[in-house]
């Protein structure tokens, strides 16, 4: 690549050259200020989208809870996910965690999460036949003693 001030001045001094008739020197000049130009565009336009790609992870970054064993994504007041902790972590991708009975598993990693239990179960409701006995049952039997 060829220095700023080479650029600078390259278009400056292929004129020169045409002025002067070296139109094949001038040629080769503006040749390499095009190749130049182009390799910079190219550079240019790799630069823009590495920035918006920290943007979008920074953005993310933002959305992104952490509950202390796998993560959440809070986007527009809606919680989505579980996410593995293990996979965002290390690779900064976003894996959905499927659910079984009592743990989640990431399909990618094969990181196994556990489903909290409810912290203040509801207890069952346990439903009582009532019947009317026409006898008491004595709940001590009084033994005769001999």
């Amino acid at each position: 690549m060829f220095s700023t001030v080479f650029q600078a001045t390259g278009f400056k001094r292929a004129l020169n050259l045409c002025k002067e008739g070296k139109l094949d020197a001038a040629e080769v000049l503006l040749k390499s200020l095009q190749d130049e130009f182009l390799a910079v565009c190219e550079e240019n336009e790799i630069l823009k989208n590495q920035l918006s790609e920290v943007a979008d992870v920074l953005d993310l970054a933002e959305k992104v809870q952490f509950d202390g064993q796998k993560y959440w994504l809070v986007d527009e007041g809606e919680r989505k996910g579980p996410f593995c902790q293990v996979c965002y972590d290390r690779d900064g991708l976003l894996i959905h965690l499927h659910e079984h009975e009592k743990h989640w598993e990431c399909q990618s990693c094969r990181g196994l999460y556990m489903i909290p239990r409810d912290k203040n179960p509801k207890p069952e409701k346990k439903t009582f036949l009532r019947t009317t006995l026409k006898k008491t049952i004595p709940l001590f039997l009084e033994q005769e003693m001999s």
